[in-house]
């Protein structure tokens, strides 16, 4: 699988600029609701008035789909794709695979590489079970990564696995409102977090659709002002002037047992319709220094319903979350629950789409999705889909301040496309009371 799309997003950025840049060329008439071919662009363009009556829902897409069905002729004739495919391929049999993580969405851009060492030897055909893997990530909003990852499958031929992680990220710019579901947009704080994440993993699969993982994880994490870039510092906002008091503020070393239960039979991993997923997750998190210590508790459900053809899903999808102190330690604020954003890695806020990255903290959060997806374009195996998104959920602390009044609504509109039922690229507008948001990503929200 070639998550998030590699190669395709690269491809489908160069056709579409080629596209674009044919705009003068002859309008070429065709059928909106089948899959555009070359062979098909030839049949008379109906009538206006009976064109608006028919179509008039597909109209605002057409400067969309024009150019990119020209784009995709063009490409066709001139075997564009296979050339560029061959270097792809030649990159990705050695071992190396360019990435690109993000487009625009919250201001950033994120490209990196993965490199399959035992590929890179050549022992994948000696080692099938083994993986060996070490990736980069740099974005232009201040996040640096770098990840190392071994896994052994199917040990023993008993179906069991292990590995570890090592992983090292420096976030330069994350963003903090306070915590609480009634923050004001106005005290926007900046914050730098650097965390050194060492993990084992110990799981297993069974009855094809279901995986349960144990994990144990050591943590440092170092707090420090961020770039403020216009926006206000943590330590002046919060604790300097007494609005609030932030657990955490200074970092910390934090030791995890954590267990994760997932079912999943979605038809594709991707752009699904029809299925579902459930992921459970429990996990004690205990501070070196004593300040922290807290049970971890979150499930997640996510359901896609076909609505009469594979054209128009129903996608739905829930999150509860909940992060219970011992006693009398805290639960520091950047491990807390947090609502705001488009929710794609490596962003860390849930779906909440017409807010703020990271808008919202608390030690809970209650989540719903809901999207309407029908496919308004095809060409061979790629196709755009249209989506209509309406986002609500609200951050608490303990259950008795679960309040009714206090969930937060954003609704939005946009256009995913994919190849071969993965995704390309997508973009998305949504708003809420506090405006409008834009996104320009390489992978659905869920």
């Amino acid at each position: 699988m070639l998550n998030e799309m590699k190669r395709k997003l690269f491809i489908f950025i160069v056709f579409l600029g080629i596209g674009l840049s044919s705009l003068y060329g002859e309008e070429i008439p065709y059928d909106r609701y089948a899959p555009v071919k070359p062979d098909d662009l030839v049949s008379k363009r109906p009538a206006a008035l009976e064109n608006w009556r028919n179509h008039f829902l597909v109209y605002p897409f057409e400067l969309i789909r024009w150019p990119v069905n020209q784009t995709f002729i063009f490409v066709e004739k001139n075997h564009l794709y296979d050339k560029a495919d061959w270097i792809y391929d030649q990159m990705k049999s050695h071992g190396f695979t360019p990435k690109v993580r993000s487009l625009i969405g919250g201001g950033s851009f994120g490209a990196g590489f993965d490199i399959e060492f035992i590929q890179l030897a050549g022992l994948k055909e000696k080692l099938p079970n083994t993986s060996v893997k070490g990736s980069t990530l740099w974005t232009l909003d201040h996040i640096v990564e770098y990840k190392a990852k071994m896994m052994q499958q199917n040990i023993g031929g008993t179906g069991l696995r292990a590995g570890g992680v090592v992983k090292y990220e420096n976030r330069g710019e994350e963003h903090f409102y306070g915590i609480g579901p009634d923050t004001s947009l106005g005290d926007g704080t900046s914050y730098r977090i650097e965390q050194t994440t060492l993990k084992t993993i110990i799981g297993s699969s069974f009855l094809n659709t279901w995986d349960i993982d144990g994990m144990f994880s050591f943590q440092n994490a170092n707090i420090t002002n961020g770039e403020d870039g216009g926006r206000g510092i943590i330590d002046e906002i919060f604790v300097a002037s007494g609005r609030q008091r932030i657990p955490g503020l200074g970092g910390d070393e934090i030791l995890a047992w954590a267990l994760e239960l997932q079912h999943d039979n979605r038809d594709s991993q991707e752009i699904p319709t029809e299925g579902g997923y459930q992921k459970f997750h429990f996990s004690f998190n205990k501070g070196l220094d004593g300040s922290t210590g807290f049970f971890k508790y979150r499930g997640e459900l996510g359901h896609f319903f076909k609505l009469f053809s594979d054209r128009r899903v129903i996608a739905f999808r829930s999150i509860l979350e909940h992060n219970d102190e011992v006693g009398d330690r805290d639960v520091p604020f950047f491990l807390m629950s947090r609502l705001g954003g488009y929710g794609a890695y490596p962003r860390l806020g849930e779906t909440h789409r017409g807010f703020k990255r990271d808008r919202f903290y608390d030690e809970s959060l209650l989540l719903f999705n809901l999207e309407y997806r029908w496919t308004t374009w095809e060409y061979r195996d790629w196709k755009m889909d249209s989506v209509l998104s309406w986002d609500v959920g609200q951050v608490f602390g303990e259950f008795s301040d679960f309040q009714f009044e206090d969930f937060a609504n954003s609704y939005g509109l946009g256009f995913r496309f994919s190849y071969q039922k993965e995704i390309v690229v997508n973009f998305e507008i949504a708003r809420s009371h506090e405006g409008f948001e834009f996104y320009v990503k390489t992978k659905s929200p869920f």
